[in-house]
């Protein structure tokens, strides 16, 4: 499922309004059951499974953005409630700012893809420019409906025509990025990946005693990083590299990362 078809414009509030975190995980519960079909579940659920998921960490991040979610007994099919809090209130953020803007997902156990990728995709909706200000700006449930829906990426291929599988090789030098080369290889049903610590070259030589002296070598880890190796349909090779791009600038020009495919001469087991 889509996140056009889980965000649900009966569980969209543009005058959110909670005293405090759990006041705002009671309200969001009440508040998603205006979408019929999950009537039969209980508000005391659907706030006891967001509160169990509170517990282990925190879901609010930067920017004043909240995306708390939990996978629910019962249910048939992913809910997107989308609200928001123009004054904001403590929702414990890693940047200790309000939250203003809560999307909350709820799912069925056992689909952890899915919900995987609803996450990613929700994440990277926010990163777009000008997305959060916009959003807030809204001043009715259709509006902020359609805002939201306006910043996806719907053209994600979901069915691209059969081709033979590549082997993309990505060395990530800014270790900082890899959460948002993880929601693009989620959003791309990506499910397997390999990854290795490498080093500089500089390093390496420096660890030989053949070569002790030449180098500074402090042991550190701020040179290294890491390569990716991802089994990719060759169809969508040139999307995942347009992505990539989009977030990162001409990878020509971008030092931290850099895409390399080559054909795959056999592969067995796999």
């Amino acid at each position: 499922m889509g996140i056009e078809k889980a965000l649900k414009i009966e569980c969209c509030e543009v005058n959110f309004i909670a005293k405090n975190k759990n006041d705002a995980l009671l309200n969001i519960s009440k508040l998603l059951k205006r979408y019929a079909p999950i009537s039969k579940i209980s508000d005391e659920i659907i706030y006891n499974a967001l509160k169990k998921r509170e517990d282990v960490s925190s879901t609010g991040f930067e920017n004043g953005i909240a995306i708390p979610h939990s996978q629910i007994e019962g249910l048939d099919e992913f809910i997107i409630g989308l609200f928001v809090d123009k004054k904001g209130l403590d929702f414990g953020a890693i940047d200790k700012k309000k939250s203003k803007i809560f999307v909350v997902i709820i799912g069925p156990p056992g689909k952890q893809g899915e919900h995987l990728k609803l996450l990613a995709q929700t994440s990277r909706i926010l990163k777009e420019p000008n997305a959060i200000e916009n959003i807030l700006n809204q001043s009715t449930k259709v509006g902020l409906y359609e805002e939201f829906l306006r910043n996806a990426n719907l053209n994600i291929p979901q069915n691209a025509k059969k081709g033979k599988n590549k082997l993309m090789i990505l060395t990530v030098r800014n270790l900082e990025i890899l959460q948002d080369i993880s929601e693009i290889f989620i959003e791309y049903g990506i499910e397997e990946a390999t990854s290795i610590n490498s080093e500089e070259m500089e390093n390496v030589l420096a660890k030989t005693p053949l070569f002790f002296g030449f180098f500074n070598f402090t042991d550190s880890q701020e040179s290294g990083s890491k390569m990716i190796f991802i089994k990719v349909n060759e169809n969508h090779i040139k999307p995942l590299i347009n992505e990539f791009e989009e977030i990162f600038g001409d990878l020509e020009a971008y030092s931290g990362l850099s895409v390399m495919v080559v054909d795959i001469a056999y592969e067995k087991g796999m």
